[in-house]
């Protein structure tokens, strides 16, 4: 099924149809929300494949972020630990064995040049890429914009962000506030501060230019119609990019977890699998 522009003029008329009944201003601005990011989706709708999840091969989970099936595929590895290549020249991951369920993420997003791991002072790679530590702000922004081939040198002049200027993510956040993605969108966050899980999904949606239709607030016990970026949470979990929380005996909780920090690990494998569904 396609979306048109009149899906958008109809959810317009709905809304305007509410507003006699005295819906409170909290509800209007979440309801304002998940239509102008269903809005927004529609311009790319042309590009995106009209069933891209069934043609994409990813792997099954139970959780948000679980390990490997024991049938996927492991990556190129010196010893016991992943090898990529940065700058042309390969790079041992001390701290990525090549059997954990993350290694093949972080091969495939490495190959597609949107990681390389952690630098030195110097600009040389130390060969570590941390896969437990929290994914910042800026780290997402800068993974976003190279998942979306975006010219940092094309993004004009304009830079919100009050933080930013002369930090070494603020060409990527000039370019995440060009694009309109949510979390940059009014310059105010901290490009330091660990990112949330919520914020992490919606940016790589942005990213990706994913269809977000408007929430239910049914999928999950804790992304109802309040929680803040709740509809793309809900259109990453309905296209197999994440889904939430298991328990010891590996049966879903209901819960996602939006505010809760996401490690490079993770993020690692929202961005592989949103590459094998919604690139075209």
């Amino acid at each position: 099924m396609r979306y048109d522009r009149s899906h958008a003029a109809f959810a317009w008329v709905i809304i305007a149809a509410f507003l006699p009944l005295g819906v409170c201003a909290a509800d209007f601005g979440r309801v304002l929300e998940d239509i102008q990011l269903f809005d927004a989706s529609l311009q790319d709708d042309d590009k995106i494949l009209t069933d891209h999840a069934e043609d994409a091969s990813v792997w099954d989970t139970s959780e948000l972020f679980p390990s490997t099936g024991s049938g996927s595929s492991l990556p190129e590895s010196t010893g016991t630990h992943l090898t990529i290549k940065v700058d042309g020249v390969p790079v041992v991951l001390s701290d990525v064995p090549s059997q954990e369920w993350f290694a093949p993420y972080i091969r495939d997003v490495s190959e597609r040049g949107v990681i390389s791991g952690y630098r030195s002072q110097d600009g040389r790679p130390t060969g570590l890429f941390g896969p437990a530590d929290s994914v910042t702000i800026e780290q997402l922004a800068k993974m976003a914009v190279q998942s979306a081939a975006i010219d940092i040198f094309g993004c004009g002049d304009t830079l919100k962000n009050v933080i930013a200027p002369g930090r070494w993510s603020e060409r990527y956040i000039r370019c995440a506030e060009a694009n309109g993605w949510a979390v940059f969108s009014d310059g105010s966050v901290d490009p330091a501060r660990p990112a949330t899980r919520a914020e992490v999904v919606v940016t790589v949606l942005q990213a990706f230019k994913a269809r977000i239709p408007p929430r239910s607030g049914t999928l999950f016990t804790d992304v109802t119609t309040a929680t803040v970026y709740g509809a793309a949470i809900e259109a990453a979990a309905n296209d197999k990019i994440v889904s939430g929380y298991s328990d010891d005996t590996g049966r879903p909780t209901g819960e996602f977890g939006p505010e809760d920090a996401v490690n490079r690990a993770q993020t690692a494998k929202i961005i592989s699998l949103s590459f094998q569904v919604y690139a075209p």
